[in-house]
């Protein structure tokens, strides 16, 4: 079985730093992650697009942003995942953007090393994830941004999974299945 993973969101807390930096962008008031009720912050009271997209931008050439992000899974779960990419083909699509100023690449997988998956094999684009998750044939996908579960199940023949979120709680979808903690991809994997 081929099992494809989002990174940022699903394994990694991006949100939190990214709002530290939203809320110095905007003059250092707190933004309460409770608020981020939209994975693009645009339905937020006080964000612009512009805003966004300028702190979107900054984060893209910043290596050590990347470097630094906390992981969301507890280290048996790193350990299960690496279990996981033992037995299936384990693969992870991301929507960080590629610069010339550093290898995204490199830093991603030097993550992903970090905190104990033992071979990453980490696809970037820019497009709709279904395009990738078609090409790899994956089998499994799992992805926190609803709009990316709605291509891939709507898209592809992969099964679906979406962990619960702030920002997703609004999204249902009959071929998307929510799950509260990663234990239960896992569960499933190990009855395939």
């Amino acid at each position: 079985m081929v099992v494809g993973f989002d990174i940022d969101g699903v394994l990694a807390d991006f949100v939190s730093p990214f709002l530290r930096l939203l809320e110095h962008r905007v003059g250092g008031g707190l933004i309460d992650p409770a608020s981020i009720i939209d994975p693009n912050f645009i339905q937020h009271p006080f964000l612009t697009k512009e805003i966004i997209f300028e702190c979107m931008e900054a984060v893209s050439y910043d290596a050590d942003f990347w470097r630094a992000l906390a992981p969301l899974p507890s280290l048996e779960q790193w350990r299960t995942l690496d279990r996981i990419g033992r037995v299936h083909e384990l693969l992870f699509i991301t929507h960080r953007w590629v610069r010339d100023t550093y290898d995204i690449n490199q830093v991603t997988c030097d993550w992903l090393r970090r905190h104990g998956v033992s071979d990453p094999l980490v696809h970037f684009t820019q497009d709709k994830k279904s395009a990738l998750v078609q090409k790899l044939n994956i089998d499994l996908f799992v992805d926190d941004r609803h709009e990316n579960c709605e291509d891939v199940a709507t898209q592809t023949d992969a099964l679906v999974f979406m962990p619960h979120r702030p920002y997703n709680q609004a999204f249902n979808h009959p071929k998307v299945q929510r799950i509260r903690e990663l234990d239960e991809v896992f569960v499933y994997l190990g009855n395939k």
